[in-house]
């Protein structure tokens, strides 16, 4: 008998998001229809611009947690593995941090200082494709999602992604302007790093490990890690977090500054 309660309730709250397409109540109920099928911690809805910063348009916390930082909305979006997958062309769909994410992204600093603060544990997206960018759907939970629990959201991912381009479609969402910044990791380092220095230290930053660096870009772990060693010297660095805290600084905030 519960089962069937909750199945009530799961389609209630369905008809109420195909209700309220095109309206700013739609987020929220999108939301809460999603939690009836898996117990997620946090959702963070956010839409990517083709060029611009990116726009928040829903946040959920089912306990009191630290909300999306101005840090990641100001830049270091750049190093999160959804949405360089999603920029690279990663086609629409839901998708499971494990398959988007580098070999060593579990050890890169921004998911130990910022992820694990905000998205918690693990984390799954839908992804939409638009002509102006990229929808977000960001689910995260404080352990990881269960192989049941993926599973329904894979089940649902087909009507979900069709109201999210239902809703964007009937909506007048102000797009932002360009952001005057640009892209804060195209611009990491520049003047002072080679060409091939410059993209292993964007690479290092989103968590790829020597040997996922030499596989994408077609040279040898060894070249890897000596041109790891010239762009170490010219930043006046030896270590991984560095180069993470001069990224920080290159966005504008200080080392001090906390990320929430």
């Amino acid at each position: 008998m519960d089962i069937l309660f909750q199945e009530v309730a799961a389609h209630t709250a369905l008809a109420r998001s195909i209700e309220q397409l095109g309206t700013a109540r739609f987020w929220r109920q999108l939301v809460l229809v999603l939690r009836h099928w898996v117990p997620f911690d946090n959702a963070l809805i956010i839409h990517f611009p083709a060029q611009g910063a990116p726009q928040v348009l829903e946040e959920y916390d089912a306990a009191p947690a630290p909300a999306a930082g101005e840090l990641y909305l100001d830049g270091l979006y750049l190093l999160d593995p959804f949405y360089q997958a999603a920029r690279e062309g990663l086609a629409s769909g839901l998708y499971h941090l494990e398959e988007v994410a580098p070999d060593s992204f579990w050890q890169a600093d921004y998911y130990l200082n910022y992820f694990q603060a905000h998205v918690l544990q693990d984390e799954v997206q839908f992804l939409l494709q638009l002509p102006e960018g990229v929808l977000s759907v960001s689910l995260g939970m404080r352990r990881s999602f269960s192989a049941v629990e993926l599973g329904k959201l894979r089940l649902v991912s087909g009507w979900v992604l069709a109201l999210l381009g239902q809703h964007w479609a009937r909506s007048d969402i102000a797009l932002p302007a360009p952001a005057p910044m640009g892209d804060a990791l195209a611009r990491f380092g520049q003047g002072v790093l080679s060409e091939r220095e410059l993209e292993i230290a964007r690479l290092i930053l989103r968590g790829y490990s020597s040997k996922a660096m030499a596989q994408r870009l077609g040279i040898s772990p060894e070249t890897i890690k000596a041109h790891r060693r010239h762009l170490y010297a010219k930043l006046n660095i030896s270590s991984q977090p560095e180069l993470f805290s001069v990224f920080i600084r290159e966005l504008g905030f200080s080392d001090e500054r906390p990320m929430a």
